[in-house]
């Protein structure tokens, strides 16, 4: 672009060639390129300066006094000015700026492929690491599929061969799980089962719902009842008496989704146990039997006398005085076969209902009243009216005749047979006292036992004390003793009290 010869000022030293008027003002060197242009007059040496602003390229060539030059420049090499020469860049930078382009393209279509290799080899090993997860996670799947199916038919091989009764429901109480006991007791199949309502297995509805209103409750309405009796039919119709334990069944999460329940079928200790009271009822007939017959004795004899008399008797008047006591001495032998009769009936089938304990003790005083009056016995009763409680008539009746004949058997020597019955506080306490020898202290822990007895041989089964256990717990009841050598014996019973409307409930 251009070329000019300077001076060591930095001012041009030949401007347009003739000097003249037209001639141009002479250059400069700009204050930019000023440093680089002393720097090659200092040095004696070729420097460069490029100018931003234009896009040129300038070269400072310093020019020494050699050769032709020492005719009129005495001093060789003494610097006398500076070349000058200025190259246009705008060329240069374009075929830059285009080279750089065509770099990152190339760039771009050599990374494009390796980017995509990197990026396939990243993708592939992300790849073979999640397929091994996925294989480790499968594993672990099927080995915990396994398991649960192992759990599952273990769980299942339990409830199939359990020989106690398994039936589970859900919330609304259809039946959700029915075990081979179940299927077996009850003559119905797990598909009949499942789904039904589990009212359908009770012979008595009511016995399900008495149960979970009865249950000891846990805290969130988890609840549990142990140990209930129950009635339960099969398809046949048949009956069968199971001794169950109902609970709620609470998920991991602590909600209840169901009930389960697990019964054994007691129908045959049933029948055992009813025989064994039948029998020990039997037994203390036998005991009454000696009082009973004094007492019917006493009017058959007045019945003969008079029988007798009246056939040798002319007077109307004196035989219908005759008749008419024997009338009364028949009604009387009649009354005391009737209360025998009404104590010796079976009890099996009686059901429970809301009765007075004050009338039941009554009863069976009157029943055993018979064998008190052969020994010199006192009787002092003290029996408060509205002693209600839900039991069965025939097996309370049972409970006081054997603890007033115990009593009266303790006592030949006479004494006094006391008989209590009162309200305390949501218990109706009966008791039934004498003034006997009482009980040795080491025997107070076996009277309840079964075929225990400090009686002789032939004078007790050991099973009295026993039923009267039996029966009294049956009936949510307890019982204790208190013996005192000098003070005889005091049988203390406690029954829940139950009013005569929740009899009604309960149906």
């Amino acid at each position: 672009d251009e070329i000019g010869i300077f001076g060591l000022d930095g001012e041009e030293a030949f401007v347009g060639g003739g000097g003249g008027e037209g001639d141009q003002a002479p250059r400069k060197i700009g204050d930019k390129e000023l440093m680089s242009f002393k720097g090659a007059v200092a040095a004696m040496n070729g420097t460069g300066f490029f100018n931003h602003d234009a896009l040129n390229y300038s070269k400072y060539i310093p020019l020494k006094a050699e050769g032709a030059c020492t005719s009129c420049h005495m001093a060789e090499g003494k610097p006398l000015g500076v070349l000058v020469i200025r190259l246009p860049t705008s060329d240069d930078f374009m075929l830059l700026d285009y080279a750089r382009r065509l770099i990152w393209i190339l760039g771009l279509v050599v990374l494009l492929p390796v980017g995509g290799l990197l990026m396939a080899v990243a993708i592939i090993r992300e790849k073979n690491r999640l397929y091994a997860r996925l294989k480790e996670s499968n594993a672990s799947l099927q080995k915990t599929y396994c398991e649960l199916d192992e759990t599952r038919n273990n769980l299942q091989l339990i409830l199939d061969n359990s020989k106690v009764l398994i039936i589970t429901t859900d919330t609304e109480g259809r039946i959700v799980e029915f075990n081979k006991e179940a299927e077996a007791l009850l003559e119905y199949t797990k598909e009949e089962a499942v789904g039904k309502d589990v009212l359908m297995l009770y012979a008595d509805a009511t016995e399900r719902s008495g149960i979970m209103r009865r249950a000891e409750g846990r805290g969130g309405g988890v609840w549990e009842a142990r140990n209930r009796e129950v009635t339960l039919k099969s398809r046949s119709g048949k009956t069968y008496h199971l001794i169950i334990t109902l609970s709620t069944m609470v998920d991991n999460r602590g909600e209840i989704i169901g009930t389960v329940g697990v019964g054994k079928d007691i129908s045959e200790q049933k029948m055992l146990q009813f025989k064994l009271l039948q029998s020990e009822k039997l037994a203390g007939i036998g005991t009454l039997a000696s009082g009973i017959a004094h007492e019917i004795n006493n009017p058959l004899a007045a019945i003969l006398g008079m029988a007798e008399a009246i056939r040798d008797e002319d007077d109307v008047a004196l035989i219908r005085s005759y008749t008419e006591d024997i009338i009364q001495y028949c009604a009387n032998a009649n009354r005391i076969v009737q209360e025998l009769s009404t104590y010796s009936r079976s009890a099996q089938s009686a059901q429970k209902t809301v009765i007075d304990l004050s009338w039941v003790m009554r009863n069976s005083l009157k029943l055993a009243r018979h064998s008190a009056a052969r020994f010199d016995i006192r009787i002092a009763t003290d029996l408060d009216d509205g002693c209600t409680v839900m039991a069965n008539t025939v097996e309370m009746q049972q409970i006081f005749v054997n603890l007033i004949v115990n009593a009266i058997q303790a006592m030949e020597s006479g004494g006094e047979l006391s008989l209590k019955c009162g309200r305390e506080g949501t218990f109706v306490v009966a008791t039934v006292a004498d003034t006997g020898p009482g009980i040795a202290e080491e025997d107070l822990s076996k009277i309840f036992d079964p075929f225990f007895t400090t009686k002789p041989v032939g004078k007790g089964t050991g099973l009295g004390l026993y039923v009267v256990y039996r029966l009294v717990t049956k009936h949510g009841g307890s019982i204790d003793v208190r013996a005192d050598a000098s003070k005889g014996c005091v049988f203390t019973l406690r029954f829940p009290y139950s009013k005569a409307e929740e009899a009604l409930e309960a149906v």
